[in-house]
């Protein structure tokens, strides 16, 4: 057993020796992987920022006069609409008096008074018929006092005796 417990030795030192060497290498490799990746984001970054100036340099030489091209353009376009509005505007107000009097043709203007009056006064009229009939159903809902007895219900009954 002495032979068996020396070989497991030297074979967990083996293997602790292979594990510290793998460790070490995957740490390296790990570091270098994130030490590439700052490296990549740094190149990219000055990239992006050379592609900027190139723009920018690109667009201040095209640009010259393009502001004043575009503003004249949008006054342009600013007139054709106020011109727009101002026939929607126009269109409106034919089509609005036109409805309008021939709503007023319709409408019969014989009468006394104006439309809204006459409303006024049917409701008054219809206010006044729901009190009636509100009285005629309490003076309905009331039986007949009856004071002492009644004669000609005595008179009926001897008739039938």
């Amino acid at each position: 057993m002495s032979t068996a417990k020396k070989t497991a030795k030297k074979v967990t030192k083996k293997t602790a020796k292979v594990a510290k060497k793998t460790e070490a290498k995957t740490t390296s490799a790990l570091r270098k992987g994130t030490l590439a990746y700052l490296g990549l984001y740094g190149v990219a970054a000055e990239r992006a920022r050379l592609r900027a100036e190139q723009v920018k340099g690109l667009y201040n030489k095209t640009t010259d006069g393009l502001f004043e091209d575009l503003v004249a353009r949008g006054e342009k376009v600013e007139e054709l609409a106020l011109d727009t509005a101002k026939t929607a505007q126009k269109r409106a107000v034919e089509t609005f008096e036109t409805t309008t009097s021939k709503v007023k043709s319709i409408v019969p203007t014989s009468l006394p008074f104006g439309a809204n009056d006459r409303v006024e006064e049917l409701e008054a009229e219809v206010k006044a018929l729901n009190k009636k009939i509100s009285a005629l159903s309490k003076k309905a809902a009331k039986p007949a006092k009856t004071t002492g007895i009644n004669k000609d219900i005595m008179k009926t009954d001897k008739k039938a005796a």
